[in-house]
């Protein structure tokens, strides 16, 4: 589920470009399976978390590297600059495949019980037939 997740795939059928329709503009349903995208209140704030996880690494791994090629004389200006960069450029370039890992994460932690998978069977029958 993961790969196919990193694909920007629907982690449960594999269906391409299954819940994005643009960069932030999104179905609510699988259009294969039916699967909803946000099976829980939450969903929101777990697909954030590995945002700020993704970007705040990156960021680290710059400073280190940075500290580590330049000291003792740090360029404290062009590390800053390209830190803010980062951190206005990663969270926005990575939002659906945050989301897609988050949803992927969260199928494996919790599969889908008969009535959800019921539930979705029956919207995506009958959004095919639409």
């Amino acid at each position: 589920m993961i790969g196919r997740a990193m694909l920007r795939r629907c982690p449960w059928c594999a269906q391409p470009g299954a819940w994005f329709t643009g960069w932030f503009s999104r179905r609510d349903r699988c259009p294969r399976c039916g699967l909803r995208w946000e099976r829980n209140p939450g969903f929101m704030t777990g697909s954030m978390t590995v945002n700020i996880i993704v970007t705040f690494g990156l960021m680290t791994a710059v400073m280190v590297a940075t500290f580590i090629a330049t000291l003792p004389d740090l360029p404290v200006a062009p590390l800053v600059s390209v830190l803010i960069a980062i951190a206005a450029i990663v969270p926005v370039a990575i939002y659906p495949l945050t989301c897609t890992l988050w949803a992927a994460t969260e199928l494996a932690m919790k599969p889908p019980d008969a009535v959800e998978l019921a539930e979705a069977g029956a919207a995506a029958s009958s959004s095919s037939t639409s």
